[in-house]
This record gives structure tokens, sequence and C-alpha cells, in this order.
């Protein structure tokens, strides 16, 4: 299955859940206590898809960077940090000036040449509330940035503190289907906006670094 197949699908279940609860809410028009349950049960599950496939796009990418195993001094910039974000961590836990030196002269010239490997721990992460904030954040670890973001930054910080009132058992009303679809399409913008530009990534193979400007790193701190 290639990478636009496998997006296709996973957006096109998601996408088929939010319509099949939207058509239940609709059904029950005429039963208001019903109807008020089903808006607040599709605006839970518009931002469990929001965040959901968010994650689903970014770890379908880390993962075929990783698996097409390009060593990490190949990588273009913004990946190469995300590659060293396990060796940068320990790091920050010692930086004491003999540490250092073993850092940068023993340990990060043979890192680089190692095939790049994105650790669990230090991938990018929604951290459970996908604020807008949050999402350009991430994304920028990779080189996205999301102009579908921008036109519908307000709606998607409505979403998620709307999701967070009715996640904490607050009384929090969603007027009117109609209400309702405005923030699935700003979300549904968004997602699709975020599998287009991963997309583009893979297929172009832009993560790695086209001139080769940062090889080998190791000569720019004076250890070549």
């Amino acid at each position: 299955m290639s990478w636009s197949e496998t997006l296709e699908e996973d957006l096109r279940w998601r996408e088929a859940e939010l319509a099949s609860l939207k058509r239940i809410t609709i059904n029950n028009k005429d039963n208001e206590s019903v109807y008020r349950c089903m808006l607040r049960a599709s605006w839970t599950l518009l931002y469990a898809h929001y965040e959901g496939f968010t994650k689903f796009c970014w770890e379908l990418l880390l993962d075929q960077v990783q698996g097409n195993k390009v060593p990490v001094e190949k990588l273009r910039e913004d990946f190469l940090v995300l590659a060293l974000e396990k060796q940068f961590r320990a790091l920050r836990g010692n930086l004491s000036s003999a540490m250092l030196w073993k850092f940068f002269h023993n340990d990060l010239p043979q890192v680089l040449h190692r095939e790049a490997m994105f650790d669990p721990d230090c991938r990018l992460d929604s951290e459970c509330n996908l604020w807008p904030n949050v999402f350009e954040r991430e994304c920028a670890k990779v080189g996205i940035a999301s102009m579908a973001l921008e036109t519908t930054r307000t709606r998607i910080k409505t979403l998620v503190s709307r999701r967070n009132d009715i996640a904490h058992g607050k009384s929090m009303t969603i007027k009117s289907v109609d209400e309702y679809v405005e923030y699935e399409k700003a979300v549904l913008f968004v997602m699709h906006d975020l599998a287009i530009q991963v997309l583009d990534i893979l297929e172009r193979q832009t993560y790695k670094e086209v001139n080769n400007r940062l090889r080998p790193i190791a000569e720019k701190v004076g250890f070549g």
C-alpha cells in the first residue's frame, strides 16, 4: 500500500465514523435530550479523530524516514535535531566540562554516522491536549507549517476547550448540528492539509539535506 493510500484509508474510516454519529444526531433532532447528548458525543469524537489522525501522520512520517535507514548526518537539520533528541536529553543531565568534551569529541561524531532512529520517548507529542500552539510547535520540528491551522485556529482552540469541559463532566451545550458542522469542517481541513504535507515530504524525500551542508558536522566543531 502506498503512503497516499495509507493516509486516505485512515482518513476514510475516521470520516465515516463522524458521518455516522452525525446522522444519528440529526435523526434524533426531535428528542431534545438525545439530540444534546449526541452533539456532545459528536464533539468528543471529533476531537479524538483530530488528535488521533495527527499522531498517525507524525508516526507514519518518522517511521518511514527511520525505515529508509538514512545516516543522521544526511538528514535535514530539523529531522537531524529530532534524531539526536535522546542524546541531547542525556547530555542535559550532566553539563560538566568533561561530559561536554566527551560528547562532542567521541559521541557526536559516532552518532552522526549511524542510521537515524527516532526514540519512542522523543517523538512528536500531542500532550493529550492538542491545542493549536502544541500542533504548531510539534509540526515545526519536522518542517511543517500549517496554513490550514492559521485560518482555523480559533475553532481548533474552542474544540479542545469544549472537549475538556465534556471530559470533565461540565454542562456544556453545542447548540445545533449546524454549529457542530462548522467545527468539523475546520478540523477536517487541518487534517487533510497535514496529510498532504506529510505525503509531500515522503515523496520528495525533503527530510534529507539536499546540499549535504551538514557533512560532516564533526569537522565544524573541529574534530574532523
